[in-house]
């Protein structure tokens, strides 16, 4: 156990209060000597009369500045130096800190160093015992990651990498082809590179749990594969990276190179991902189309990017793992492509059954609706209606359940002005109802075309995550 000792010195300060009696009949005597007391000049310059100090109650904050250290079981590995912060009242103060690990076999602490003894997770905690005896503490999770093959992780196997969505294989090389189907990969060292063999695209990289991300566009061939450095010149240490696409499966399949993964150190086995998982099924919108962009600029792959939208925010504000299966322009039924079709298959690019084992969610959020409503509603499509849409998101709703039989199921809507209108509620609010499926809720958003191609931005983006994420959890409550 490791304390941190403190040198500071509480002050008690008392403060004599003398009465100032005035109109009153009772006789005082008056001093033998000294000054006459005066009234205190109020003036403009001066400031009036304070109450006197009665004494401020001590609240004390005490906080990991991480909330995981990551380390590394390898030899020659470096630790992490443990440290919180304490504040009394929002200022820095310097009080006795004490340290301890929950299990000792996985990392020890020693001299505010952690080192890593063996693969595994544990908890540190931090102890401040202020004068009233009352103890303030933190938390922070301590995971040591162990070695991992090249083999492993250029295969993509899930025992060394974290794999994201509904990705699959072509002739064992990993192919990316619904937005947000990607890969998080850990290492021990300062760099990492990803090797793209086919594909034109974009994606969005995470580097050490950074929740902002950088975003790479490329185009490889066959001939010119397209080598990403996708982390360099970090800190010698343990790292992860989450790379996951971001652009449209309107554009074809990213597919990586057999040895698409690289370190100047050494590759480690992912950290375990989130038991919470989560679905979203939807159209353009959930796609991030023109998330990044504004007004009327034509929606392209630099102001498109699924890590703005609201499925990967919204899996970020509750830490779960995600899935995500979307396609511009698609719609429920009422589309050579569409959703009822392709919610079995592995993707787009692929007419693969898909396992439905192979993904558990909690939560199914289906966001469809807007381009249906646009179908009913259009004379351009004069074999469709609302009568329709309302049978084929009822059948949609059914399919879901039939397929994730356990999990709540969150209808979104009204993102865009086709679905923001009363018809569409009474339409969704009707196909729910005739499923009579108790565990289906649905929810209105805010519509917005401040985006490209007047989609919604990023900013309604993050609006419609923190709202689902509010529903989600009040669900799980």
């Amino acid at each position: 156990m490791f304390k941190k000792r403190s040198f500071a010195l509480l002050l008690a300060a008392g403060m004599m209060i003398v009465p100032f009696m005035t109109g009153c009949d009772l006789l005082m005597p008056e001093p033998d000597d000294g000054p006459e007391l005066q009234e205190p000049d109020k003036g403009p310059d001066k400031e009036p009369d304070k109450e006197p100090d009665k004494g401020t109650e001590e609240s004390f904050v005490l906080s990991f500045a991480k909330e995981r250290y990551l380390l590394a079981a390898v030899e020659g590995a470096k630790g992490a130096d443990a440290a919180a912060t304490l504040t009394r009242n929002g200022e820095p103060f310097d009080g006795e800190i004490t340290y301890s690990l929950a299990d000792t076999s996985v990392a020890s602490l020693t001299d505010g160093k952690l080192t890593a003894l063996s693969e595994g997770k544990t908890t540190l905690t931090a102890t401040y015992t202020p004068a009233s005896g009352v103890p303030v503490t933190d938390t922070a999770a301590v995971e040591v990651l162990g070695e991992a093959t090249a083999e492993s992780v250029n295969a993509f196997d899930e025992e060394s990498v974290n794999l994201f969505g509904r990705t699959y294989f072509k002739k064992e090389r990993l192919e990316l082809d619904n937005v947000c189907t990607g890969f998080e990969a850990a290492f021990y060292g300062t760099s990492l590179s990803v090797t793209f063999r086919l594909g034109t695209g974009m994606v969005a990289v995470f580097t050490d749990g950074d929740t902002e991300g950088a975003t790479f566009e490329f185009t490889a061939t066959s001939r010119k594969p397209a080598v990403l450095n996708v982390a360099e010149g970090l800190e010698e240490g343990a790292h992860t990276v989450r790379l996951i696409k971001a652009c449209s499966p309107a554009g074809g399949n990213l597919e990586l190179t057999e040895e698409a993964v690289k370190t100047d150190g050494t590759l480690l086995k992912a950290p375990a991902k989130p038991d919470f998982k989560i679905e979203f099924i939807g159209d353009s919108i959930t796609e991030g189309f023109g998330a990044t962009g504004a007004g009327e600029d034509k929606i392209d792959l630099r102001n498109s990017n699924a890590a703005k939208a609201y499925p990967y925010l919204t899996a970020q504000s509750l830490n779960a793992d995600f899935s995500v299966i979307a396609l511009q322009g698609i719609c429920v039924k009422d589309s050579a492509t569409n959703m009822y079709d392709r919610y079995t298959k592995v993707g787009f690019g692929s007419s693969t059954e898909y396992d439905f084992s192979s993904f558990d969610p909690d939560v199914v959020v289906l966001a469809l609706g807007e381009n249906d409503m646009w179908h009913a509603t259009s004379p351009d499509f004069p074999n469709y209606s609302v009568q329709l849409f309302q049978k084929d998101y009822a059948d949609m709703l059914r399919l879901i359940r039939e397929k994730r039989p356990n999990a709540y199921i969150v209808c979104i809507y009204g993102m865009m002005p086709a679905s923001a209108t009363a018809q569409t509620k009474q339409i969704i609010t009707a196909a729910i109802a005739d499923t009579r499926d108790e565990k289906i809720t649905n929810m209105q958003m805010k519509p917005n075309e401040a985006g490209a191609g007047k989609h919604p931005n990023a900013a309604a983006h993050r609006d419609t995550a923190d709202k689902l994420a509010e529903h989600i959890r009040s669900l799980l409550q």
